[in-house]
């Protein structure tokens, strides 16, 4: 931690202007993921919506549901991969919990 009387450094961005691009890019393609997604409610969600969701699932009740979709639908629509299983896991829970009402 800082102390107040120190001076601090301004941040400096290391990262060239190619990289800057790369993660500007990398970021609006998840947002928009995430918002056409959010738009359409499809049952699977792309793998990308699954990957940011994985971040909010609880374990392993989502994670299991996500299998479970993974099972009905196949490996083509959802990768084997844990992340993208509990994410499906999320999604299906708030889809569940909208289509509900």
């Amino acid at each position: 931690m800082v102390a107040m009387n120190e001076a601090c450094e301004p941040y400096e961005n290391t990262l060239s202007i190619d990289e800057l691009r790369k993660e500007v890019r990398r970021s609006w393609d998840r947002e928009h993921a995430l918002l056409d997604a959010i738009r359409d409610w499809p049952e699977l969600p792309p793998v990308k919506v699954m990957d940011i969701l994985s971040h909010a699932g609880k374990w392993p009740a989502d994670w299991e549901r996500g299998k479970e979709l993974q099972r009905k639908h196949g490996r083509d629509a959802v990768p084997p991969r844990t992340e993208y299983e509990l994410g499906l896991g999320v999604w299906s829970r708030m889809r569940d919990a909208l289509m509900s009402r």
